[in-house]
């Protein structure tokens, strides 16, 4: 029997599913999920109202959206400049498409990437030259294939803007692919393959103890009833529904009647014994190891401190934000940028790496003494504009190329009086 047939029966009808409460078909959606061991369906939705995951998303989507990203010239002498005139430069810090701003559409791809590890974009030429917009496509919507003739790469789309269904090459799309990676190598594998166990027994947790609450934080019970007590299973069903009624929803706090000698006995549930806030914290903290996000990054408090949150803000840019301002490096000088040997792009990350304001000062005396920082070099760093002469570098007295003579010193000059601080008479 084909899935046709499957789907719609022999006849071409569609197969009438008993409509059975119990059965976990009718309480969940079956579009891009994924059954975890907890017998929980992991879905994007559904993972999006773990709180966790939801600020490992934004935090790595808003860090890097909120990064300035510059074209650059290389000059011959090994050193470079801003490429002011290039079409990226005006793309990234405007518009890259029609309908959204530069941080808009490195927020999505970025969120894409994290979630999907797959991010599109297709690279619409235009009067600003080759890539005149990106416009992001969903990557549920995109297919990448190899051609068996040309060995190439190539895209069916279905666009959700328009509803139509295309072909690019891979000239046309720049896909950003993150670790790990497809049989094919075409592909990442989305994170609710690779961890979908973690995130549906965070929600199986979730879903406790929203149902827990629900019910006033109070379990069910045995009812006890002695033996002949009812004559037939419907009566016994019947009774039990009437007293189902009588304890939940609105009347879960009146009062009830036991008839026929039938004896309650209440389920005693301790939260405390089974750990439930232990199981939460702990597989928060295994949600934010998915996306390599520092504890503190997502409200998770517990472990931290004054000392120690500052050296995993540097780890975070250095082990976190890094790998993926790599990534879209990379694409962008080998998918956009037409003379890579001429011009790159690249994210600055001065403002993610300041610390206190007594340490930067210093770093800045540091590096202003030592010789390899100007006075414009600090500004610019400081998001200052520069001024006239102070491009200028200081050159320590105390260090010189080895084997160099060092210079001459100088004989001490004579103390003026102006010096002591004397009034000097001149002669009338």
């Amino acid at each position: 029997m084909s899935w046709l047939q499957r789907m719609f029966g022999q006849d071409g009808q569609q197969e009438e599913r008993p409509r059975d409460p119990a059965d976990d078909y009718w309480y969940s959606s079956l579009e891009g999920a994924v059954a975890a061991t907890s017998g929980m369906l992991v879905t994007t939705d559904a993972a999006l109202q773990l709180p966790v995951v939801l600020d490992c998303e934004k935090v790595l989507s808003e860090t890097v959206c909120s990064l300035p990203i510059k074209v650059f010239r290389r000059l011959p002498n090994g050193g470079r400049e801003e490429a002011d005139g290039h079409p990226l430069t005006d793309l990234f810090a405007f518009r890259p498409n029609g309908f959204q701003t530069s941080w808009e559409f490195f927020g999505q791809m970025t969120w894409w990437l994290a979630w999907y590890r797959n991010a599109y974009a297709e690279i619409v030429p235009g009067p600003r030259g080759a890539v005149d917009q990106l416009v992001p496509h969903h990557p549920s919507c995109v297919t990448p294939r190899w051609s068996r003739s040309t060995g190439e790469v190539w895209y069916d789309v279905i666009d959700l803007r328009t509803g139509q269904r295309k072909t690019l090459h891979a000239s046309e799309m720049l896909h950003l692919r993150a670790l790990p990676f497809s049989a094919d190598g075409l592909t990442g594998v989305p994170v609710t393959k690779t961890s979908g166990n973690i995130i549906g027994a965070a929600l199986a947790v979730h879903a406790y103890g929203a149902r827990f609450f629900k019910n006033d934080g109070q379990s069910g019970g045995l009812l006890e009833a002695p033996p002949g007590t009812f004559k037939a299973t419907v009566d016994r069903d019947n009774w039990l529904s009437a007293w189902r009624r009588a304890r939940t929803g609105s009347s879960q706090h009146k009062d009830a009647m036991l008839e026929h000698g039938i004896k309650y006995n209440r389920a005693q549930l301790d939260n405390q014994k089974g750990q439930f806030l232990e199981t939460r914290n702990a597989l928060n903290e295994e949600l934010a190891r998915i996306w390599r996000v520092p504890q503190h990054k997502v409200g998770i408090l517990g472990k931290a401190t004054n000392n120690n949150i500052e050296q995993q803000a540097i780890e975070f840019v250095t082990d976190t934000i890094l790998p993926i301002l790599v990534l879209w490096e990379r694409k962008i000088n080998a998918d956009l940028i037409l003379r890579p040997d001429v011009y790159f792009a690249e994210f600055n990350v001065a403002g993610l790496l300041r610390g206190d304001l007594e340490s930067r000062y210093k770093a800045f005396f540091q590096g202003r003494q030592g010789g390899w920082l100007s006075i414009n070099d600090i500004r610019r760093m400081e998001n200052m504009n520069p001024i006239p002469n102070g491009d200028d570098y200081l050159q320590p007295l105390n260090m010189a190329p080895a084997g160099t003579k060092p210079p001459a010193a100088h004989a001490p000059r004579a103390a003026l009086p102006e010096d002591l601080g004397l009034a000097v008479s001149l002669p009338q």
